[in-house]
């Protein structure tokens, strides 16, 4: 298992991972906008655009990794930890 970033597809309900190494072919960057672009696993026609902000870690199989997505049932997010201020 692996942490990986990643955005979720509303339509389809697939996790794309951004990936930690190289470019994705799916993945576009619009230095105008600072926004990305991922266009969606076939046969899901739809496109996402996103700011780097917007993602989330969840843990993912090495299968999913390598694929460069995964279905949301097959994978967790990780959960937030809050801060805490130490009082004396």
């Amino acid at each position: 298992m692996a942490v990986r970033y990643g955005i979720v597809c509303d339509r389809c309900r697939k996790l794309h991972l951004i990936p930690s190494e190289g470019k994705s072919s799916r993945i576009r960057y619009d230095r105008l906008r600072g926004e990305f672009a991922v266009k969606c696993i076939p046969p899901c026609p739809n496109s996402i655009t996103f700011q780097s902000r917007m993602l989330l870690p969840y843990v993912v199989t090495e299968e999913a990794v390598e694929r460069g997505y995964a279905d949301v049932d097959d994978c967790r997010p990780v959960a937030k930890i809050a801060k805490t201020s130490a009082r004396q």
